[in-house]
């Protein structure tokens, strides 16, 4: 996880840092609300118009085999532009999720991948323990900007310029020769000369 932020070699713009070391057996939870320089941080990064509010419930539990399993439920409220009215559009996104976290190395993470996807392409590989801890905010923003809808649209909103498939004007469509009429022909042909 921390895609962006590794990239980038900054702290991610909503980042709620927890180290494993200090988890116990006990389900650690924790209840995430984006202050407002987090969301105008986060509305530059979503490359939406606005992020109104992002909030979120996470928890933490400690496997047996020393993995970290995730679970989180985010409400997030966002303004984006039309693609076709060029109208605001204001979306309320509500979703969840579960991840599996491990302190498997990066390079047997690629390895594993490979071994996931050859099982069972629904199965997900764990994401990596980076430096003993885990940025739940950055794991629910990466969350969020998958809901985020890429071509919003003002309800009924449809492009009457365009539809799939058109046809091209009648003077250049190209009318093929069905290849049995030339066996009807010869048929026809000797049916005659008998």
């Amino acid at each position: 996880m921390n895609k962006h932020a590794e990239q980038t070699n900054e702290v991610p713009e909503l980042s709620r840092s927890v180290r494993i070391e200090d988890l116990g057996l006990q389900e650690f939870t924790m209840d995430i609300v984006a202050s407002h320089g987090e969301l105008e941080a986060l509305t530059e990064r979503l490359k939406i118009d606005a992020l109104n509010s992002f909030t979120s419930q996470v928890s933490l539990k400690l496997l047996p085999s020393g993995d970290v399993r995730l679970q989180a439920a985010f409400q997030a409220n966002i303004e984006q532009t039309c693609v076709i009215t060029l109208q605001p559009v204001v979306s309320d996104i509500s979703s969840s999720f579960i991840t599996t976290y491990s302190h498997i190395s990066e390079e047997d993470m690629g390895h594993d991948e490979e071994e996931f996807t050859d099982l069972d392409d629904d199965i997900e590989p764990p994401e990596p323990i980076v430096d003993g801890k885990i940025d739940l905010g950055e794991a629910i923003t990466e969350q969020l900007a998958l809901e985020i809808d890429p071509f919003p649209r003002v309800k009924g909103a449809t492009f009457d310029g365009y539809t799939a498939g058109a046809a091209l004007p009648d003077e250049e469509v190209v009318h093929k020769k069905n290849p049995f009429s030339v066996l009807s022909k010869l048929k026809e042909t000797s049916e005659t000369s008998e």
